[in-house]
């Protein structure tokens, strides 16, 4: 049964991108199944525009033209990017931080840190202090430094991986969103488990940071972020309350982290 859910609320993500299609908002240039939509609600996004200007998210065209012109990846230069480049400072050693203020990158697919460092390089994400550091760090990062410090990150295990998930029922926006609000479940995109989504696309949000996950739905509630494709996170997220950020932030890092390549090759997979 929750499968079903989760596939129906692909619609739901669909629909609310096309109400605010046709509300006319600039924020989303691109729409899934908007042409199939009868929805009207008011979901349209007004965001604010960011202390410093930013390029325009890449559109789904866009991103596969880039994503398939990178570099094939080499994991154990990745290791050298991280080190030399000074990576760890923030993000750890091992890609898990020493610290509640930066990300964990350990465990995420390897597309969503080739997306995030282009969009920091770029110039599609800035205007917030920990923006800024990162757009300052990836500015001089070349291409292939970037698919390789990707494929280490995807090999590498996430937070707890090895734990056993805690018992604590997931948030109800996690399972079953809110259709009353044009809120898809969490699970539709990102995926029921540390495994994250199948196209490897999406970012694991299980056992990331607490404070992390809250300032990245906080950024795109105002309109500070705007590098996602669709616009999907802004139409969601402004919807959300902080209670049901806080709610939501700390569910997921509680969650073990996705288990890395090595990880997986021990358990006998290929």
């Amino acid at each position: 049964m929750k499968t079903l859910k989760y596939l129906a609320a692909a619609g739901l993500l669909a629909a609310a991108a096309a109400a605010v299609a046709a509300e006319g908002s600039p924020v989303i240039s691109e729409q899934a199944g908007a042409k199939n939509s009868t929805v009207t609600a008011d979901v349209t996004v007004q965001a604010p525009a960011p202390a410093v200007k930013q390029k325009t998210a890449l559109s789904p065209e866009e991103w596969q033209r880039v994503s398939a012109a990178m570099p094939k990846a080499e994991v154990i230069n990745g290791f050298a990017v991280h080190s030399k480049q000074f990576c760890a400072s923030c993000h750890g050693k091992e890609g898990i931080a020493d610290t509640p203020n930066w990300p964990d990158v350990a465990g995420q697919p390897y597309a969503v840190t080739v997306k995030a460092l282009l969009d920091y390089r770029d110039g599609r994400r800035k205007g917030t202090p920990a923006s800024d550091l990162m757009s300052a760090a990836a500015a001089k990062l070349t291409d292939q430094q970037i698919a390789d410090v990707a494929a280490l990150y995807e090999y590498l295990p996430g937070r707890n991986a090895k734990k056993a998930a805690p018992t604590t029922p997931a948030p109800e926006l996690v399972n079953s969103g809110d259709a009353s609000r044009y809120i898809t479940p969490c699970a539709a995109c990102h995926g029921i488990d540390a495994r994250g989504n199948n196209n490897g696309l999406v970012p694991v949000l299980h056992g990331q940071q607490a404070t992390v996950l809250a300032a990245a739905l906080k950024d795109y509630r105002s309109g500070a972020r705007q590098s996602d494709i669709l616009g999907e996170m802004r139409v969601f997220s402004r919807k959300l309350t902080d209670a049901e950020i806080e709610q939501l932030a700390n569910w997921y890092a509680a969650q073990p982290g996705r288990v890395g390549q090595e990880e997986k090759k021990g358990e006998g997979e290929p």
